[in-house]
């Protein structure tokens, strides 16, 4: 990946990520729903999330910790701060593996329509976090 053009390529995968998981929600509030159809779109979701953790975990992290070290500033922070991160995508990881099939989401869909509002307010959370703060933070590096 293209380090200059880093932080614009994770914000627009935050996008993304953000636009799949609405239309999940929307799908699952249909009276309707077609479980099949919210697997469809969590496994995209999963494929775009699991790429934009590569970047981020594999080269964003990497590169921003470097750079702090090159110039002598205390990682702790930054360190705890990836943990945190880490924690918000095992939860995510979580409730994907949680409604894996269609047929679960069908038996389990007032579980899942309950769960997937705090999911992504779990997911907003990290990415207002990252936006905000590591991403603003690079810049001034």
């Amino acid at each position: 990946m293209d380090t200059e053009n880093l932080i614009s390529t994770l914000i627009k995968q935050h996008r993304e990520l953000q636009k799949n998981l609405g239309l999940v929600l929307d799908l699952s509030l249909k009276p309707d729903y077609d479980a099949a159809e919210i697997l469809q779109m969590l496994a995209t979701f999963k494929n775009n999330l699991f790429e934009h953790l590569k970047s981020e975990n594999d080269i964003f992290y990497v590169d921003l910790l470097k750079k702090m070290k090159a110039k002598n500033l205390d990682t702790a922070k930054t360190e705890l701060f990836i943990k945190e991160m880490d924690n918000i995508a095992q939860a995510v990881k979580y409730f994907l593996n949680s409604y894996a099939e269609a047929s679960v989401i069908g038996q389990k869909i007032a579980e899942f329509r309950q769960a997937l509002p705090d999911i992504i307010k779990t997911l907003n959370l990290r990415i207002e976090s990252e936006e905000s703060g590591v991403y603003a933070y690079w810049a001034a590096l």
